[in-house]
């Protein structure tokens, strides 16, 4: 049988699937800007001051990273949200991590220190619980360090179902 001259056939990348049964999808990403994030997320945009909370470039180098990792195809209708998610995430680690460069190396290495999830506290005799190796969504490592990349991940288990079909 000649691949091209059945309609059942497509044909990706140089790898022949069956159908939409196969689960893999291609296409390029609709444009997505640093507006569109803060019209989702504001919180990180410009403050009071008109001082942006993370960098500019910083979120457009967070958006690159996204549209390298987050197909429309895939995601379809969802796709802005998961842009939203995986953005908000990096830009929460960014701010988690992010010191006075004036402020000796000490507070560098502090700022750059990997942060847990609060786990307990208590105020008579002081007390307070982190664990950094909690994992609320398994296998998602990382994104599980803020709740932005909780919600990609649990949405990223569904639109990452279903089946696969290679002839």
């Amino acid at each position: 049988m000649t691949v091209g001259m059945d309609p059942t056939f497509t044909d990706v990348n140089g790898f022949f699937t069956f159908g939409d049964g196969s689960n893999i999808r291609q296409g390029t990403n609709p444009p997505y800007a640093v507006s569109d994030f803060l019209a989702m997320y504001p919180q990180f945009g410009p403050d009071a001051d008109d001082k942006y909370v993370v960098p500019q470039t910083v979120i457009e180098a967070f958006i690159d990273m996204a549209n390298a990792s987050m197909s429309q195809a895939r995601w379809r209708s969802m796709w802005q949200a998961a842009m939203g998610w995986y953005v908000a995430h990096f830009c929460t680690l960014y701010l988690q991590s992010a010191a006075d460069p004036n402020s000796g190396a000490a507070a560098v290495l502090e700022a750059g220190r990997a942060q847990g999830v609060l786990t307990g506290e208590s105020v008579g005799d002081l007390s307070y619980s982190q664990d950094a190796n909690i994992a609320s969504v398994d296998g998602w490592a990382a994104w599980n360090l803020t709740v932005y990349g909780q919600q990609l991940a649990t949405m990223g288990r569904l639109v990452g179902k279903g089946g696969m079909y290679v002839y």
